[in-house]
């Protein structure tokens, strides 16, 4: 039956991606707030639930920290490469010049300051990001939450053509029962990988690091290449970057306020990995093509998680 689900899952994650992705289009076009705000702030968030229940969970039930900040550092890891690298692959994705300054510099802003709290947690010999470190990380994401409020605007949004069809109740509808169906066909998915993974015999460690810290991305990679072909970039990037800063701010803020985080030293590289990741999408942005993740750029983003991922494996 997992088997089974496996697929279901598949067919649910693409049909409720497009659903997200329609209601909020509607809903952004319908009361004129910026598709990237949507993408940042409902699809960003929502998305992030299925990093969050495992993390917080793993830390807060299990005290099982290295699985809970794994899980945020090999998400947001293949966020940044593997999601928007694919999505720039189905369609080249054209930044404004506004992503580039604010919301783009904020994601690098989460994860700089994430990588701050693991080296100091390592210097302190304490290994821990405790609670005051949590209630730090909480009052950044607060700030940030209000500064993307603040300033939503309208300036990505398109005099296109919405459905006269729907209306606010059935697009929030599509939003919600999307959000529902991608969450949720991203679960069977998961457990159905797990299954296989353990069919053919994979190590426990390796199926924690591909299937949890990918799996739990599956939302955001179906509904940012669903939305990239579609040609809602704002809400392709913004549901990817408002899930990192979730990520970094929300989850691991909440998790270590709730019960401190065990810091283990090996995270320190993955969290550079995720780091230098973020800064070369920044990059990327005044490379060749400017404002523009091309499809060149975005091969070349899917070669380097691939090579991460071996070195994962090399390294066991």
């Amino acid at each position: 039956m997992t088997y089974i689900l496996f697929f279901i899952g598949f067919y649910i994650l693409i049909k409720a991606a497009n659903w997200l992705v329609e209601g909020a289009r509607w809903i952004a076009s319908h009361f004129k707030i910026s598709s990237m705000v949507i993408g940042l702030i409902i699809v960003g968030i929502g998305t992030s639930i299925p990093e969050f229940s495992i993390a917080f969970l793993a830390n807060l039930l299990q005290s099982k920290s290295d699985i809970a900040l794994g899980t945020i550092v090999g998400s947001n890891t293949f966020n940044i490469l593997f999601i928007l690298g694919l999505a720039a692959v189905v369609r080249p994705i054209v930044f404004l010049q506004e992503w580039i300054e604010e919301d783009l510099l904020w994601n690098v802003v989460a994860v700089l300051f994430f990588v701050v709290l693991i080296f100091v947690s390592i210097a302190k010999t304490d290994m821990v990001i405790g609670r005051a470190d949590g209630a730090l990380l909480l009052t950044a994401f607060a700030a940030w939450l209000f500064y993307a409020l603040r300033f939503a605007s309208n300036e990505d949004n398109s005099k296109e053509h919405i459905s006269r069809l729907l209306t606010f109740p059935i697009a929030f509808g599509m939003m919600i029962a999307g959000l529902v169906g991608v969450l949720l066909g991203a679960k069977w998915v998961i457990e159905g990988a797990a299954a296989f993974a353990a069919l053919i015999g994979m190590s426990e460690a390796f199926i924690g690091l591909t299937v949890v810290g990918m799996g739990t991305s599956l939302p955001e990679l179906v509904v940012a290449t669903t939305a990239a072909y579609r040609g809602e970039t704002g809400i392709a990037v913004g549901s990817i970057i408002g899930s990192n800063i979730f990520d970094f701010l929300m989850i691991v803020g909440v998790s270590a306020l709730a019960r401190p985080m065990v810091v283990e030293q090996t995270l320190s590289r993955d969290t550079m990995i995720t780091l230098v990741a973020t800064l070369t999408l920044l990059l990327s942005m005044y490379v060749g093509t400017r404002n523009t993740l091309t499809r060149k750029k975005g091969t070349l983003f899917i070669a380097m998680y691939c090579l991460y991922v071996w070195m994962l494996i090399a390294r066991g």
